[in-house]
């Protein structure tokens, strides 16, 4: 009770990394945290593919999430679901909040999450494309990409429907961008030396080049 009353409402934290200078509420938690992040040690192992864990608490996530395909965080705006409760979080915050705090020192581009600016890195200022398809060998910088080229070009999916004319897209991007130009009529791209407005930036710059 006193443990309790001390970490949760007095929002203490007493026990100090002496490697890194975390802070932490509880004894336990400092000392899984030494014994994963500063010694490396992954001592749960997944049944099924192998997989390795510092943690019990991410081993029993990733089985659920991965191996038995639940979803159980649903955004309360968008209806989208997510496998942990801190990928929704990220996504109400990048998406529906639209906050950006992670800035490329390359380039002064803004990412939502740390991921996207590290892939974003890798891929456009270091030109890394680590991910090659078996079929046709093209290679891609990112794997979501990777996966949406095989669904699409090899396996001629077309996975994401428009609820209001029912046409199909294989790639996401080209399903919303579908939704905000036909349907929403939204052009979001305005030329700075005429003001002409564009629904997509790949139309805006093509006319800057011609026209400008």
């Amino acid at each position: 009770m006193i443990r309790h009353k001390k970490t949760v409402h007095e929002c203490r934290k007493d026990y100090a990394c002496d490697k890194c200078e975390k802070n932490f509420g509880r004894k336990e938690f400092l000392l899984v945290h030494q014994r994963t992040v500063h010694e490396g040690r992954k001592d749960f192992t997944c049944d099924k593919c192998e997989k390795k864990f510092g943690q019990k608490s991410q081993l029993l996530s990733h089985q659920k999430t991965v191996h038995e395909g639940r979803k159980d965080y649903t955004c309360d705006k968008c209806k989208k679901s997510f496998g942990r409760k801190e990928y929704l979080l990220v996504h109400q915050r990048t998406v529906h909040e639209g906050c950006k705090d992670f800035t490329c020192d390359k380039c002064e581009e803004k990412f939502g999450n740390k991921s996207n600016l590290l892939s974003h890195q890798k891929t456009v200022h270091e030109g890394r494309k680590d991910f090659t398809c078996d079929k046709c060998e093209k290679k891609f910088g990112q794997k979501s990409n990777f996966l949406a080229h095989q669904t699409v070009v090899h396996e001629g999916r077309k996975d994401f429907a428009c609820d209001k004319c029912e046409k199909r897209f294989g790639y996401k991007k080209n399903w919303l961008v579908h939704q905000k130009t036909v349907h929403d009529g939204r052009k979001d791209f305005a030329c700075d030396k005429c003001e002409k407005k564009f629904a997509v930036k790949s139309k805006l710059i093509r006319h800057q080049r011609i026209i400008h």
